[in-house]
């Protein structure tokens, strides 16, 4: 009898909390860079970032630790989180405009995926449908020089 309570204890202590941790929604920001050249992920002894990941509430006025000057490629990016996340993409550092951004903002649950940063007409905000690859999502584009293969910061929760 003693077992049974013990491991019914333990499924409690276990079971219950671990249902509520799986409905929380990670909030988070990754760039994908693809190479336009397969041979720059490594160059001159640096290793180029493919991936990098910013989680929600950390704003980063200067991504040179992900962008390597001899590593060339577009970037692409999917944004995790509730509905209502909102995170802009700067094309020069410290959030200046000059060089383009993109403010993205999620309009339901499902993970965002955009492929092409430059796939929007500048000075319009577009809302999109969800889809089979993507979840619903408005954005709004400020064209820059070669945006997608510059990012420089990255700032959340505002529309410049």
């Amino acid at each position: 009898m003693n077992i049974k309570i013990l491991w019914l204890s333990i499924i409690v202590a276990v079971g219950f909390p671990s249902v509520n941790w799986a409905t929380e929604t990670k909030t988070e920001l990754v760039l994908l860079k693809e190479f336009l050249d397969p041979g720059s992920l490594i160059k001159k002894g640096r290793t180029c970032n493919e991936v990098f990941i910013i989680k929600k509430g950390r704003d980063y006025p200067d991504l040179r630790d992900m962008r390597n000057k001899f590593c060339e490629g577009e970037y692409s990016l999917t944004l995790d989180g509730p509905p209502g996340t909102t995170v802009t993409v700067y094309g020069q550092f410290f959030f200046g405009e000059e060089r383009g951004y993109l403010t993205l903002t999620k309009t339901d649950s499902r993970r965002v995926w955009l492929w092409d940063l430059e796939d929007f007409k500048s000075e319009q905000w577009l809302i999109a449908e969800a889809n089979k690859d993507t979840g619903a999502y408005e954005v709004f584009y400020h064209a820059g020089l070669n945006f997608k293969m510059n990012l420089g910061s990255v700032k959340w929760d505002e529309i410049p």
